[in-house]
């Protein structure tokens, strides 16, 4: 029988392993894509065997679903520690964009999987985005309490927030330019004041 002390030397094992893994697979990932990566090349870069990465996940899409929260959950961190750095609703807003746009460029293989894969990842990204879509309908809500914002419906101006940040980020992670810092920049002008040169007057 196991004592506990085996156990949990064994649960230890098991969740180094996972890492081990979860690295390689962003190793691979960057090197080649998603659609070119290949058990055989994550398992090889974890230095394990094919058979022993199917212990710990059944096909690459259950390997590559895990490093999708896992980014989402990194994402939601470094967003939050940003806001808390800054006073100020807007500010927080502006360090908001700024760590997103700056997560994107270092990571900018996995936010090709977590904004522009296909079908394998529908239901998981609609969690994702309502993770944030939610922390969104928070910060539009204070503002508006605050009367720093216009008094709009929080979850329809989160959700648009959310999902114009989700398209622009994933064209963008596609191109050379701009930098993390102008992306964060006109992203945050255009979401406080619009468009229009002026504001327009309502009749």
């Amino acid at each position: 029988m196991a004592t506990v002390a085996n156990l949990n030397r064994y649960q230890r094992r098991r969740e180094k392993t996972r890492q081990e893994l979860l690295a390689a697979a962003k190793t691979v990932l960057a090197k080649k894509g998603y659609h070119n990566a290949k058990i055989t090349d994550i398992a090889a870069a974890a230095d394990i065997g094919v058979g022993t990465f199917y212990l710990y996940y059944p096909t690459k899409d259950a390997l590559f679903l895990e490093l999708v929260k896992e980014t989402a959950q990194a994402l939601k961190e470094e967003i939050d520690q940003a806001r808390a750095q800054v006073e100020g609703l807007l500010e927080k807003i502006r360090a908001a964009n700024l760590a997103f746009f700056r997560f994107a460029r270092d990571h900018r293989e996995l936010l090709k999987i977590v904004f522009g894969h296909g079908n394998t990842f529908n239901e998981l990204l609609r969690q994702v985005y309502a993770t944030f879509v939610t922390d969104a309908a928070e910060r539009v809500s204070e503002g508006m309490q605050k009367e720093v914002f216009q008094p709009f419906p929080p979850q329809v101006v989160a959700n648009a927030m959310v999902g114009m940040s989700a398209q622009v980020v994933s064209w963008w992670i596609e191109q050379d330019g701009p930098s993390a810092e102008e992306m964060a920049e006109t992203m945050t002008n255009f979401v406080l004041h619009g468009l229009a040169l002026k504001p327009t007057q309502r009749p």
